[in-house]
C-alpha cells in the first residue's frame, strides 16, 4: 500500500475536498482503539436511534468539515 500525506493551505482546503470527492476513495484508520466506555456510548446511540434518521456514509462524508492543525 502507498501513503500519502499532503500539507493543503487552509485557503485551499475546500477545492481540494471538492477535487478528491471526484475520485473513488476510501479512508483508512489505523491503530484506533476504543474505550469500555466510548463502546457503550456507542451501543447506547445505535439502540436509541431511529433508522428514519440514518443517512447514508456517501452522505455523511459530504458533511464532514475538516479543521486544520496549527
Amino acid at each position: 500500500m502507498t501513503q500519502i500525506t499532503l500539507n493543503i493551505p487552509d485557503e485551499e482546503l475546500t477545492f481540494f475536498m471538492k477535487l478528491i470527492e471526484k475520485f473513488n476513495y476510501e479512508t483508512v484508520i489505523n491503530d484506533f482503539a476504543v474505550s469500555e466506555e466510548m463502546k457503550n456510548l456507542l451501543d447506547h446511540r445505535r439502540s436509541t436511534s431511529k433508522k428514519e434518521d440514518f443517512i447514508p456514509w456517501t452522505e455523511a462524508k459530504k458533511q464532514l468539515v475538516f479543521k486544520s492543525k496549527k
